[in-house]
């Protein structure tokens, strides 16, 4: 246990969720399924509980922020409802206040490792809005902290902007219906929360970011540039 004064240092982890018109259905009924079970892994592990925080925001036409970056021991996950069109821009920018009001909301001087957003969506951006320029002020090198984003795409989702989107790791959802792939999706966010969460504490490792997908369920696409 962390003595007086010592802070632990912690995984800051954003889920970024489409709830779209076209997630209704079975889709969103699988998000809300699925969730849960990320907080049962920081329960039933305690080295990844003890690092990772985690928060949910959706986005449709706007963002919003479902649940702030919590010690999920202590938090319920939120129950996501459609609201309407995609506009990827919205998303972009919630995303990066969710991460300021985090980190802002730490106890003074708790050293974070590189948070990471993993993004799901099952379509394309259709706002008149170019959802660029919040990419790039989310992606900004010299913001302190500029976070990895992760891909994850299914249904009708466009492979180039998926890989443009991602900084690293963008991958499509290969097989089954559209609930089947969500729970895919976030069975695979699971498993890389842990598995990085396992690293940070793991000498003979490298300590970053480890990505759990299946090629036998997602193809992985290279990153494009913006």
């Amino acid at each position: 246990m962390a003595t007086d004064g010592e802070l632990f240092r912690i995984f800051p982890v954003f889920l970024v969720i489409d709830i779209s018109a076209s997630m209704e259905g079975e889709p969103i009924d699988a998000v809300n399924a699925a969730l849960p079970s990320i907080k049962q892994e920081m329960i039933e592990n305690p080295t990844v509980g003890q690092i990772a925080r985690v928060s949910v925001v959706t986005f449709a036409e706007t963002g919003r922020v479902m649940l702030p970056l919590s010690d999920l021991a202590f938090a319920e996950m939120p129950h996501v409802s459609i609201e309407g069109g995609t506009n990827f821009a919205a998303a972009f920018r919630v995303a990066r206040q969710a991460i300021e009001t985090a980190v802002g909301e730490l106890p003074k001087g708790t050293p974070i490792y590189r948070p990471v957003i993993f993004f799901m969506s099952d379509g394309e951006h259709i706002s008149e809005e170019d959802w660029r320029p919040a990419l790039t002020s989310l992606r900004d090198t010299s913001w302190k902290f500029a976070p990895e984003i992760v891909t994850f795409g299914f249904g009708k989702a466009d492979e180039k902007t998926l890989r443009k989107i991602a900084t690293r790791f963008a991958f499509l959802a290969k097989n089954g219906n559209p609930a089947q792939q969500v729970r895919e999706i976030i069975n695979a966010i699971v498993h890389s929360i842990q598995t990085t969460s396992t690293s940070f504490h793991d000498p003979g490792q490298d300590g970053g970011l480890h990505i759990e997908a299946d090629s036998k369920l997602f193809t992985r696409l290279p990153p494009l540039e913006i």
